[in-house]
């Protein structure tokens, strides 16, 4: 929860009342004051005995930041009750800074002013409370406040801070009536009337005035700010009561004295009743610290009537070099955004190009890879498209071939062509050249041709008189173009099959004559 300390001070004494907020809630931790010794020798001397204290008090309650809140005297200031043209509230500004300079010749360019302007339509007169502080005065509470390590984030009227509380404490009441807080040797004295305030009074009292002396004083005072009540704002309402913010001990002969006036109703009002302060806690004299609490309540909704550190001040034309720095201004960064947005763009652009140019680097590697398989698939596929089924080529040429009473085959050669097909080469021998022949026969067909090279009559040979050499050309086909397989012939006749076996040596030499 932040920490909250609202601190004022007059030529006697300084007070402070220590805070923290939570919500809409105020918890006030501690409170206190200290008599201030005023050097003529020594002027920073109150300077530093107040920095001094209000180090030790956030040291004591462990608080290392705190928004430091002001309370300035009306003493400090002067009041000014002006009464403007219909305006608006952004217009008001700029006439309470032409209506102050005419109205006080105190009040220059450099006077900070400020106000609180009276509820109305902006078709009506206005009604406002001008408080002008000089930037000397500003800047002394300013090097005061530096002296104890802190900023003030508000310089704040006290009087008003006083209504705030009071507002508080009589919500919803519209009536005239005189509110007094006696802070310290000084007495605020305000009247209040339609919920605003009409006239701030401020009367130091002498040191040494007590008892019934005090109490003919302040109702000497009270007198005389009902008969210097504004009339001319208030109408011809009377003020009929006044309010004594304290305790009752604190103003016990001064309400002995105001019930003798028949004309007047007195009520005391406490400033603790809404901070939840035990009663053991609360000090004596307890009406100096209502302004504080009003500070504190004032700054839960972050809303003080007058701020001297945050004025109302009149809107300022602006210059024509500021639009076109503006207009500059708008256009560098439109450009230097679509300068980002294009070089993002192009990044990404770049980006995609080189993702796929590695895309199509590895594309181009799996393409050069599946050409390579697919030539070497080709390659296998023409290799088997000219290949021959050997084993079902041998079947139908057994088939085909005599039998072992007429031919026997000496040598078989079976290799691939150079082109397509094959080449089956035969040497072996025969009974008759005729057998060749029929050898011939049987074997062509659409798929196979056949060439004879030699044959020739062997001497001395009778069972195989004649030996022979044919090659035969051999195209490939499917399976199932070869001829059925025969049936099982019997077994006594199964060792008549022709087989590839080797042939004795033969010593007898092979005749010179060819049989065709």
């Amino acid at each position: 929860m932040p920490h909250v300390l609202a601190v004022d001070w007059d030529q006697d004494q300084a007070r402070f009342v220590l805070g923290t907020i939570s919500g809409r809630r105020v918890r006030v931790r501690a409170l206190g004051s200290r008599d201030l010794v005023t050097d003529e020798a020594n002027p920073g001397a109150a300077d530093e005995a107040f920095a001094g204290w209000i180090k030790e008090v956030l040291k004591k309650h462990s608080v290392t930041r705190c928004r430091l809140l002001v309370g300035l005297p009306r003493s400090s200031v002067e009041m000014l009750y002006l009464t403007l043209p219909p305006a608006t509230d952004a217009e008001l500004p700029e006439l309470v800074a032409n209506q102050a300079m005419q109205e006080s010749a105190t009040i220059t360019e450099d006077t900070i002013l400020d106000f609180v302007a009276a509820s109305g339509a902006a078709t009506e007169p206005r009604r406002v409370t001008v408080a002008a502080l000089p930037p000397s005065e500003l800047q002394r509470v300013q090097r005061r406040c530096s002296a104890a390590g802190l900023k003030p984030q508000r310089a704040v009227l006290r009087p008003l801070a006083s209504i705030t509380l009071f507002r508080r404490l009589v919500s919803g009441s519209k009536q005239a009536c005189l509110v007094v807080d006696r802070v310290g040797r000084e007495v605020d004295l305000n009247i209040v009337a339609q919920g605003r305030l009409m006239l701030a009074r401020t009367v130091r009292l002498p040191a040494d005035i007590a008892g019934e002396d005090l109490a003919d004083r302040l109702l000497a005072e009270i007198q005389r700010t009902i008969l210097a009540a504004p009339r001319d704002q208030m109408g011809d309402e009377p003020i009929k009561r006044v309010y004594l913010i304290g305790g009752l001990a604190d103003y016990e002969a001064l309400i002995e004295q105001l019930d003798l006036l028949e004309s007047l109703t007195t009520e005391v009002l406490d400033p603790f009743s809404l901070t939840g302060v035990a009663e053991t806690r609360v000090p004596p004299d307890r009406g100096r610290f209502a302004p504080l609490l009003g500070m504190l309540l004032d700054e839960v909704v972050h809303s003080h009537p007058v701020d001297f550190l945050h004025p109302h001040r009149p809107v300022k034309p602006i210059p024509p070099w500021r639009v076109a720095a503006a207009v500059v201004g708008v256009v560098a960064v439109l450009a230097l955004g679509l300068t980002f947005y294009v070089w993002g763009q192009l990044a990404e652009v770049n980006q995609v190009n080189q993702d796929l140019r590695q895309r199509l680097r590895d594309l181009n590697t799996t393409s050069r890879k599946a050409v390579e398989q697919k030539n070497r698939i080709e390659a296998i596929a023409a290799w088997k498209s000219r290949d021959v089924n050997w084993l079902d080529e041998l079947r139908d040429l057994s088939q085909q071939f005599p039998g072992a009473r007429d031919a026997a085959v000496l040598r078989m050669t079976m290799r691939p062509a150079q082109s397509r097909g094959g080449m089956v080469d035969l040497q072996g021998l025969v009974r008759d050249p005729n057998i060749v022949a029929t050898i011939e026969g049987k074997v062509r067909d659409p798929f196979r041709s056949v060439r004879s090279r030699r044959i020739q009559q062997r001497a001395l040979e009778e069972d195989y008189a004649w030996s022979f050499e044919t090659s035969i050309s051999v195209t490939p086909r499917r399976p199932e173009q070869y001829p059925g397989v025969p049936p099982a012939v019997p077994a006594e006749s199964a060792n008549e099959t022709v087989s590839t076996q080797s042939t004795p040596q033969i010593d007898k030499p092979l005749s010179d004559e060819a049989t065709p």
